[in-house]
């Protein structure tokens, strides 16, 4: 068995490098600071999106001692939390359409309500059909008359 030449030479080409702890810090406080950036910019879209301003307000007050994640979910549910504030609810209107046709319906409606109060005037066919059902032989002959002249008059 032989040893692995390419183990040895991957050890042997990286060089060690001896990293100081100033250097060290220093990436590491870059580091701290790059997430801190990124942190505070999605604190930013999460505040828009439930409706405050972290540098007025009460959105201001909550920036200050909020320290949780950087959502909107997580902000929204803190300061319903801490401060009971929940984003107001905008007011659905109806489009127009719709209002056109509910103002139209009412308009409707109120005609329909008096014109059951009109008296129902039976028909020449109804007074006709009544006649004849209660055998009025004289009555039935006077309509049928009636009809037969206005027809010759021409109506």
């Amino acid at each position: 068995m032989t040893d692995s030449p390419t183990t040895e030479a991957a050890v042997e080409a990286e060089p060690v490098k001896e990293e100081t702890g100033g250097s060290l810090r220093a990436k590491l406080e870059e580091a701290l600071a790059e997430v801190k950036t990124l942190k505070a910019e999605k604190l930013d879209a999460a505040f828009t999106d439930i409706g405050l301003s972290p540098t007025t307000g009460l959105g201001k007050a909550i920036a200050k001692e909020y320290d949780g994640a950087p959502t909107t979910e997580a902000l929204a549910e803190y300061a319903k939390t801490e401060y009971e504030w929940e984003k107001p609810v905008a007011p659905v209107t109806d489009p127009p359409v719709a209002q056109e046709i509910a103002t139209e319906q009412a308009a409707l409606d109120a005609a329909s309500q008096t014109a059951g109060s009109v008296p129902i005037v039976p028909s020449e066919a109804d007074d006709l059909a009544a006649a004849e059902a209660a055998g009025d032989y004289q009555k039935t002959l006077d309509i049928k008359s009636r009809q037969i002249e206005a027809q010759i008059r021409g109506r």
